[in-house]
């Protein structure tokens, strides 16, 4: 019986836990409004679960975190969800501890990290296992062909698609597009060509039914797309049921326009492992296209050309030959001619191939745009064309400087920098370099092999920076850069570092790399590159290099300080804890005001090593740029954000981190003040945010007081203690001075002023007594009573309440001022000054009225009822007793639950 009463606990908690991380994602999308923000430009498919994506197939136990850590007897499941033809993930969790298996021995024994108990000496089963990695060697690059063939062949398609086509030119008849696909580390990299100059704004990825398994948003182009006329991004996490499908060559892609969309299937070809230039190519004919993956030799000079196109083929026709040429562009000089005979043609993607050597100057001239590909029909006026460019792919090449310790006199002699390196689309060598200092004066790109003269790139440095580009760059050092052979040197310096690999997306696709230095610590240095991306995602790459950075445990911050005022308090950020000397990750649920913070203000971050209780490596993140829509919001939809069901309240961050600025200064947190820019009211700090309230002023002990200039509450003038010394005829309270013998209601953070007690300040004793009022008995349960207003002591009954009446004095003055500012009409605020609620839809109540709540993905929820009372709304789901009716759509799973449990008695 414990047992059980323990399991429904722990689902209990799960279920709370996992209905707070609902609710606070729910807090990212508006209510019902006519004025509703407008969705995020990102798609999410994968399963969110606490501050983690999991890919779609992928099992865990729920980490509930502290106090209960991993429940391993709670399985979940990221299992895919199909809405219309969309597929995303849903999170399903259960609790398997009914489905293990009896022991076989009279004192079974629970193991660490089991659910299910077993014999001593044995395993216990295991109900989740990490899925085996794929062998992505064989699937690692894939190429294709986007046309409109596949949506003017597929009418199911056409009826599906997100906007109505009006005509075949909308269709994207006469867009043409070439992609090649990468897997890097579980990611699926996408990089494409296009004949158009206006950038898509989406990437799809579809199954062979037409379900959307990925869809990416294409946001503004970046430098590094500009400089290299590609379109780039990534597909991250794939799971392993669509590497399936990929690996079965059954996924296609998509580009879509604001008018257009054309498509086109992945296929694998192995000549895309040594792609050194690709061609786009285009004809006159509608609904055709192609692409090349020219590869090339240098030892013995020779190329290989490996074409797939589109054509306007219906059926299953006889074959045809064609006439491949690779000829110069300027005076059609022919390079390679071919004819090629194709045994069936489709209406699906054609491949053929050929290979022949050529001379290093016709290699040089691939490297120069100088090189035209067509292919021609003999049997038709079928042709297309395109002109030889560097590769599809995007990928840059990146190091880090680190100076020989033994050849360098001192730590301060020493040069640490970062660099990277990419071909821009003239066939031009784009590059990179920063230093920590200005020692450096040699600089070059040499190659291990002596047939490979260097690139001296010294007259480009300027200060610790070298940036520029190399316009000779012939097939041999392309042929080096691809294999990864090129290294950045520097003789006087004493470095000499090779350039690594990289694909292009999201942090990678920024301004550039950064560098993280110190000046204590020489013998390190570490590549970090950052960015906020599309969907709010602090994404992040770190590369270290070094002595001592293998097996060595790391901890990755980012802290932000305010750039006007000295002293402002420094808000920091564990981002992740990870084993070096690489770590690619990002971090999600930031909130607004923190991506907010990093667009205004001067930004950290700092390699901290917890083993030493020191910071090793840092370095200034200067070019942030978080997108306007993580923390764009309509005015007056703050309600929404704050409401929660039954008043729960959300994980404060540590109170340190969270002062408050007002008026040009920074006060704590927990701390009280007079307002500087309004003496009549009082404030205070709570968790980062100022919370201010009109005094009430103190009751006075004379006939007729009168107001001085630049005070808030009235006086006596002719009061005896008036003249002398306030310091020494006064009380002291919470930093506040009290004239001898007034009375006042004391100012309790954060809730305001509290008007059920009153403090009285001796005149002689100069001493200080509070007393709490007593209240009335009531004539109505205490349940359903009410406060006129919120600033009323004692409860009242609803019956009588007297709702006409308004309130007079400072509180009104108030009221009109907010009236002024927030827009709102007198009747609105008249019911939030009686105790009514704010709400974003409906809203306000009057205090004491029940609602339906309405929700934006849901409508209006019968089975919740919300209620305000005292200027505090809650919200109860309705209770159902076992014996409730089957016809109440609110009690239909308690009513079905009750008859399992009978059934099963």
């Amino acid at each position: 019986m414990a047992v059980h009463k323990c399991t429904a606990a722990v689902l209990c908690v799960l279920a709370t836990t996992l209905a707070t991380a609902t609710l606070a994602a729910r807090k990212q999308s508006p209510l019902l409004e006519d004025n509703a923000l407008t969705k995020k430009p990102y798609r999410v498919t994968e399963c969110q679960f606490g501050k983690q994506l999991k890919e779609i197939g992928s099992i865990w136990f729920a980490d509930l975190g502290p106090p209960f850590g991993v429940m391993y007897c709670i399985k979940c499941e990221c299992v895919q969800v199909q809405k219309k033809r969309r597929i995303i993930g849903r999170v399903q969790c259960r609790n398997i501890k009914n489905d293990c298996p009896k022991p076989n021995c009279e004192e079974p024994i629970l193991l660490p990290g089991k659910c299910c108990k077993s014999c001593p000496g044995e395993d216990a089963k295991d109900f989740v296992q990490d899925p085996p990695d794929e062998e992505e060697k064989s699937m690692k690059h894939f190429a294709a062909v986007l046309t409109g063939q596949s949506i003017k062949s597929s009418s199911d398609l056409l009826r599906k698609m997100d906007f109505p086509p009006t005509s075949l030119q909308e269709m994207g008849l006469d867009y043409v597009a070439t992609g090649r696909f990468t897997f890097y580390r579980k990611h699926l990299y996408f990089s494409f060509y296009t004949n158009k100059h206006d950038r898509p704004r989406m990437v799809q990825f579809v199954d062979t039914n037409g379900n959307i398994i990925e869809e990416i948003a294409l946001l503004s182009s970046t430098s590094y797309q500009n400089l290299t006329g590609k379109i780039c991004g990534v597909w991250r996490r794939v799971s392993k049921d669509y590497k399936r499908l990929l690996r079965e060559e059954k996924i296609s892609v998509s580009l879509v326009w604001d008018t257009a969309i054309i498509s086109g299937s992945l296929y694998r070809f192995r000549a895309l492992d040594t792609e050194a230039f690709s061609s786009l190519l285009t004809g006159d004919a509608r609904d055709s296209g192609g692409t090349s993956i020219v590869s090339i030799s240098t030892i013995s000079p020779s190329i290989h050309v490996q074409i797939m196109f589109n054509g306007p083929f219906t059926g299953r026709q006889d074959g045809g030959s064609f006439l491949v040429k690779l000829k110069y562009a300027g005076n059609d000089r022919t390079i390679i001619e071919e004819t090629i005979r194709v045994d069936k043609l489709t209406n699906s993607t054609t491949v053929v191939e050929l290979q022949s050597p050529v001379t290093f100057s016709d290699l040089n001239a691939l490297s120069k745009r100088d090189v035209v590909v067509t292919l021609e029909a003999k049997q038709s006026g079928f042709k297309l064309q395109g002109v030889v460019v560097p590769r599809v792919s995007c990928d840059l090449y990146q190091t880090s400087v680190t100076s020989n310790g033994h050849q360098m006199d001192s730590k301060k002699d020493r040069t640490s920098g970062v660099a990277w390196a990419f071909i821009n689309k003239d066939g031009a060598l784009e590059y990179r370099v920063k230093f920590d200092n200005n020692a450096v004066t040699e600089l070059a790109i040499v190659s291990s092999e002596s047939r490979v003269s260097a690139l001296d790139i010294s007259e480009t440095i300027v200060q610790n920076w070298s940036n520029g580009s190399v316009s000779t760059v012939g097939p041999v050092h392309l042929e080096q850069l691809y294999s990864e052979e090129l290294s950045l040197f520097s003789a006087s310096s004493g470095f000499k570092n090779r350039f690594l690999w990289r694909p292009v997306a999201d942090a990678r696709d920024t301004s550039g790399a950064m560098l993280l230095s110190s000046p204590d610590e020489r013998s390190m240095v570490g590549i970090l590159w950052m960015t906020v991306g599309p969907d709010c995602t602090l994404q992040y790459e770190v590369v270290l290099s070094g002595s001592n950075v293998k097996n060595r445990i790391f901890e990755l911050y980012i802290e932000d300080s305010p750039i006007l005022l000295p002293g402002a308090p420094v808000f920091r950020r564990l981002l992740e804890e990870f084993e070096g000397p690489t770590l690619e990750g990002y971090t999600i649920g930031l909130g607004q005001e923190e991506l907010l913070r990093l667009n205004v203000n001067i930004v950290h971050v700092d390699l901290w090593d917890p083993k030493l209780g020191q910071s090793m490596l840092k370095t200034e993140w200067k070019y942030v740029n978080v997108p306007a829509v993580c923390y764009a919001r309509e005015a007056g939809d703050n309600d929404s954000n704050n409401i929660l069901m039954n008043d729960d309240e959300t994980d404060h961050p540590h109170a340190s981190h969270l002062s408050c600025l007002h008026g040009q200064k920074y006060y704590q947190h927990g701390a009280q003040w007079t307002s500087l820019v309004d003496e009549c009211f009082m404030c205070n700090c709570h968790y980062g945010r100022v919370i201010c309230d009109i005094i009430i002023c103190p009751v006075v002990q004379c006939a007729v007081p009168s107001a001085k200039p630049g005070m808030c509450c009235p006086t006596c003038e002719d009061n005896a203690f008036e003249n002398q010394n306030i310091s020494t005829n006064s009380c002291l309270l919470a930093g506040q001075q009290f004239q001898a013998g007034s009375s006042w209601h004391p100012y309790l953070p954060p809730n305001g002023f509290d008007t059920c007690t009153l403090c009285h300040c001796n005149n002689t004793s100069l001493k200080i007594k509070c007393q709490r009022m007593d209240c009335p008995p009531l004539e109505c349960d205490q349940r359903v009573a009410i406060r006129a207003t919120k600033r009323s002591c004692c409860k009242v009954c609803p019956s009588t309440l007297q709702t006409t009446s308004k309130p007079t004095g400072p509180l009104v003055q108030l009221a009109q001022g907010d009236q002024q500012v927030n827009g709102e009409s007198g009747s609105d605020l008249e019911i939030l000054t009686n105790g009514g609620c704010s709400y974003p839809v409906g809203g306000p109540y009057e205090n004491g009225q029940e609602w339906h709540p309405k929700i934006y993905s849901h409508g209006e929820v019968k089975c919740i009822n919300c209620k305000c009372k005292d200027g505090k709304v809650r919200c109860d789901r309705k209770k159902c007793p076992k014996w409730s009716s089957c016809s109440d759509p609110c009690c239909k799973s308690v009513c079905r639950r009750h008859k399992r449990q009978l059934f099963k008695f």
